[in-house]
């Protein structure tokens, strides 16, 4: 009996690196943040890093992967946010010592 085969209407999503660290848990807390924002995320580690306690090269990557449709939403989010500057004018700088 031979069955026809025919592909899936849709293919698998391909996933993209987002992040990269040596350290699960820091892995783990980004894409949690990324699932926060509705981005689907996963970790990933190369097979057997752990067993072994590789955490040096590339056997000790953790990767944090998106689909790729959310991956440019997911490296605005990462992107570190531009700090507050403070001027440079010290107009609105109250000294106790100015009371008499």
């Amino acid at each position: 009996m031979t069955q026809n085969l025919t592909p899936l209407p849709h293919a698998a999503p391909q996933w993209m690196v987002v992040y990269i660290t040596y350290n699960v848990p820091e892995g783990h807390i980004v894409a949690g943040r990324l699932q926060s924002y509705g981005i689907p995320a996963m970790v990933h580690q190369a097979l057997g890093a752990s067993a072994f306690g590789i955490t040096i090269g590339s056997l000790g990557e953790v990767r944090v992967l998106v689909h790729a449709e959310h991956y440019d939403e997911a490296l605005a989010l990462l992107a570190p946010d531009d700090p507050d500057l403070l001027t440079d004018d010290t107009e609105r700088i109250i000294y106790d010592d100015d009371e008499e």
